[in-house]
């Protein structure tokens, strides 16, 4: 995990979200089974999935849809996906679980690899607001919109009260480096395009 979560507010519905080995991409390729994304404990009450000898202790619950917006490719137009997520819930303790691939950003809708990616081209790249929000925003930008992107700002002020910096372009430039480092080793290319391959692999 990186050592800042720019998508992420405190919750205690945060350990209940459980990432699939599966990116965005894969998943939506090729939806997993209820057995292929079933975890293997609660994290909850820590208790085993598949106990030897006993029955399941995570039974499947269902399906959740999540709104994902953000760039699919680092240089596809921006759009929002429904991606289909698979819910468990626990015998134990009554838990229930949501599965998702890497990449999503829980209580957010766009994907960490989009934040990541605009905080890039914000804060390293020197591109405005209104260009960053034009390369990423989901939704058309028109009239006095088009001046700014209050998202982008609450993006960076997260950046900024996770990293303890104060300034926020310096703790947008950081997060988006922590995201580049976080790329796949065979990835190649500008450092907004890194940010957004790590931020993809994000859990």
């Amino acid at each position: 995990m990186l050592p800042v979560d720019l998508l992420r507010s405190p919750t205690s519905r945060q350990s209940r979200i459980v990432y699939s080995a599966l990116d965005v991409k894969s998943w939506m390729q090729a939806p997993p089974s209820v057995e292929a994304a079933r975890p293997g404990a609660c994290p909850g009450c820590g208790a085993a999935s598949r106990p030897p000898g006993a029955g399941l202790g995570l039974h499947g619950h269902g399906l959740r849809e999540r709104q994902l917006r953000g760039p699919p490719t680092v240089d596809a137009a921006s759009t929002t996906q429904v991606v289909v997520c698979r819910r468990y819930r626990c015998v134990g303790c009554g838990a229930v679980i949501l599965v998702v691939p890497r990449g999503i950003a829980p209580r957010r809708h766009y994907g960490h690899a989009a934040i990541a990616f605009a905080l890039a081209l914000w804060a390293l790249a020197g591109q405005t607001a209104p260009a960053v929000r034009r390369r990423v925003c989901a939704w058309p930008v028109t009239g006095a919109a088009a001046t700014g992107w209050r998202t982008l700002r609450r993006w960076a002020d997260a950046a900024r009260a996770a990293l303890g910096l104060a300034d926020r372009r310096a703790a947008a430039a950081r997060a988006a480096q922590i995201a580049a480092g976080r790329a796949p080793p065979l990835i190649a290319g500008p450092v907004w395009e890194l940010a957004y391959a790590g931020g993809a692999a994000m859990a």
